[in-house]
């Protein structure tokens, strides 16, 4: 019985380590999600303002930016959700409340 509860306190503790990240590897995600959402967003003067959220499979993100010169709201400031899929390595953005 003694032997069970050991192996199951070594399992318990290597699935927990197995999930532990360093804080480098924590910023390393958090700023490959911020350049890859910039870059999903194409707005022009964009800028990350707020923390980001960090979810199990996914990081949310909030880019601030105008419209680009191309679009009929061309300058307007805007703000857009963008989801980074840390698996995929690759992010989509879009402005809250439009298809």
């Amino acid at each position: 019985m003694k032997l069970i509860a050991l192996a199951a306190g070594a399992l318990a503790l290597s699935v927990s380590s197995a999930h532990a990240s360093s804080p480098d590897a924590w910023a390393e995600l958090e700023e490959a999600a911020k350049a890859a959402c910039i870059a999903a967003s194409g707005l022009d003067e964009p800028a990350i303002d707020t923390p980001v959220t960090n979810f199990e499979r996914h990081v949310f993100v909030v880019v601030h930016g105008k419209w680009p010169a191309s679009s009929a709201a061309s300058g307007r400031e805007t703000d857009w959700a963008c989801l980074y899929d840390k698996e995929q390595g690759a992010a989509e953005a879009r402005e809250p409340g439009f298809p």
